[in-house]
């Protein structure tokens, strides 16, 4: 970890609703709150809720709600979307994978300026941006993280994020206290993870954490030789903050390679992870590992939440993260020991794989199967479950890598004090995939002809919407779903009794948060695959999405982006073809597309 150039004075601060505060951040970025009428990061506020505390719009008045302006932004075809629509005093921020950023009036639709890199070859997934200190800022997909004039659109300041060729960003930054916080992805093309704190001024560096240690390091002795200079751990999302605690919590992504544990001997951190760190220096406080050695792709890829909660009659600070094994785990963040329980459980080895001889298990429910289901395995297909190795023969397993929660946004409550984690049900078959580093070409060559992860053709693809109690990581209750949903649109709740959430056919459907009932739907055109928002505009409320698909959903491409409100008269667009219910063969979605 690099030192910092400078030291920054932290302002105390507490992510207690209804604390006071002596001194605190200036008003337009102080996050700790849920929104009300803006909706000012991509996470909602500094822990990730994803919640709003407006209920203008609720379950009595939900069924009223019409376009309020709708618009396009590429030309009809806007690539792999998933930004969030960012709210800030009446104008709208939001990027789309061309690497392109708009600012929008959010009454009327109508851009105010647009930002273009015209970057060759550098689009791809762009999840956003945050505004703060008179500036939008953002990460292309080619490494450089940029300040944008906020009234003008015109670049401020830029900076390098890392001299790695392969590597790329697709997470939103986060801003506190005069800082941008950001990390960077490639994990599956041997980039070494990183995530860093930059001045918002100036764009200067002022400290680099790396998610995969070097020799000599914490957790350095959990690689193999040199294995760990291309060793992965990708920062997919955004990190949470407290700001009481000064602590910075970063979600961390796969090993490199992905499905070949041969030269990479050891439990490999801090892939799979989430790790603390100092908001201030960027030094290790503590982390949690939820699969050891990973070779089936189950990354900490989603953001994680914070909440405070009674648990066991005490106040209890606590973290929680969607897994892409299907469980939701819950820590306290003070120190990163699991508050209900995870134990560690004996799992097959498979000494050629260098598989690890235990894995954490949280205690309580599940939000998807960990097992094949029975009758969705085709005839001769062999099934089992969560961390089985597998070697030369395909295993098919569920919900697989991509299954469970990748990187669709779950939401936290206050309100209701529950947590709602969208999930896919999609089995995917596994072998070894041959996988060694050319340092001449500075990445992975296959070799052979193995098959390594894929999705099998006519597999059945749906997904589950669930509420859970974070003091107990028991269902509250649960929804099956039509469509693969925990690698789409993610969770937005709110105070008027809803849950926000784009369906791959293109429908933007409330939910009642009591239940999971269906209580409204808006047909957008195309994939409403990226995360919704909300925020306030002239006493009024409104709800915003970008609908233009998404690779994994196998959902139809557009690039609209939609404003609603109450006695909206837009009316719904035509609906496009929906996806499939069983996966097509190899060719469209059948490897993991990139993120």
């Amino acid at each position: 970890m690099k030192k910092p150039a400078a030291a920054v004075t932290l302002v105390a601060a507490c992510l207690c609703i209804a604390a006071v505060f002596a001194q605190a951040p200036a008003k337009d970025t102080d996050w700790r709150q849920p929104p009300t009428r803006d909706f000012p990061l991509v996470g909602g506020n500094l822990a990730n809720q994803r919640y709003s505390a407006l209920d203008q719009i609720d379950a009595s008045n939900v069924k009223r709600l019409g376009g309020a302006w709708s618009i396009h932004l590429e030309d009809g075809n806007g690539g792999n979307q998933q930004a969030t629509p960012v709210v800030v005093d009446g104008v709208m921020y939001v990027t789309t994978s061309f690497q392109n950023v708009f600012a929008i009036d959010a009454r009327t639709g109508t851009i105010t300026w647009k930002y273009s890199p015209q970057l060759r070859g550098a689009g791809g997934t762009n999840r956003g941006v945050v505004v703060a200190e008179g500036k939008v800022f953002f990460a292309q997909r080619d490494n450089l993280l940029v300040a944008l004039d906020r009234q003008t659109g015109a670049a401020v300041w830029k900076t390098r994020l890392t001299e790695q060729p392969r590597a790329f960003t697709s997470a939103a930054p986060v801003y506190y206290d005069g800082r941008v916080y950001v990390g960077i992805a490639g994990g599956e093309v041997g980039v070494r993870g990183q995530v860093g704190a930059y001045d918002a001024k100036t764009g200067r560096e002022i400290w680099t954490f790396f998610t995969v240690p070097g020799p000599g390091e914490r957790g350095g002795d959990t690689w193999e030789g040199d294995s760990y200079k291309h060793g992965g751990g990708p920062v997919w999302l955004n990190p949470a903050i407290d700001p009481e605690l000064g602590m910075l919590y970063v979600p961390v992504g796969n090993a490199g390679p992905d499905n070949d544990g041969q030269d990479r001997g050891g439990d490999n951190l801090f892939t799979a992870s989430i790790v603390a760190l100092d908001l201030k220096t960027g030094a290790y406080k503590w982390h949690f590992q939820e699969v050891h050695h990973d070779i089936w792709d189950y990354d900490a890829s989603s953001a994680p939440m914070l909440a405070d909660v009674v648990y066991l009659g005490q106040p209890r600070k606590i973290l929680m993260h969607a897994g892409k094994t299907g469980f939701l785990y819950i820590l306290d963040r003070t120190n990163g020991k699991p508050l209900v329980g995870i134990p560690e459980r004996a799992v097959r080895v498979d000494a050629r794989m260098k598989t690890a001889a235990t894995q954490p298990f949280p205690i309580g429910d599940s939000f998807v199967p960990t097992c094949p289901e029975a009758d969705s395995l085709a005839p001769g297909v062999e099934g089992s479950c969560i961390f089985t190795p597998y070697w030369d023969k395909p295993v098919v397993l569920a919900p697989g890598t991509q299954g469970g929660n990748a990187w669709a946004p779950s939401t936290f409550s206050p309100k209701t004090h529950l947590v709602y984690v969208p999930g896919a049900v999609i089995n995917s078959a596994h072998s070894v995939r041959r996988q060694v580093w050319n340092a001449q070409t500075e990445q992975f060559q296959a070799i052979g002809d193995g098959g390594g992860f894929n999705r099998p053709a006519g597999q059945p693809r749906s997904g589950t919407l669930t509420a859970l109690d974070p003091t107990t990581n028991k269902i509250v209750w649960q929804k099956r779903t039509t469509f693969p949903i925990g690698t789409g649109s993610g969770l937005l709740s709110t105070a008027g009794g809803l849950l926000f959430h784009g369906e791959s056919d293109g429908n933007l459907v409330a939910y009642d948060i009591k239940d999971g009932s269906v209580l409204w739907t808006f047909q957008t055109g195309a994939g409403a695959d990226a995360p919704v928002s909300t925020f306030q505009v002239d006493g009024r409320q409104y709800v915003a999405i970008l609908s233009g698909g998404n690779q994994f959903q196998l959902s139809a491409r557009g690039d609209s982006l939609w404003a609603f409100r109450i006695g909206g008269t837009i009316p719904p667009a035509p609906a496009p073809a929906p996806p499939p219910l069983r996966q097509p063969a190899a060719g469209r979605g059948a490897r993991q597309p990139p993120r």
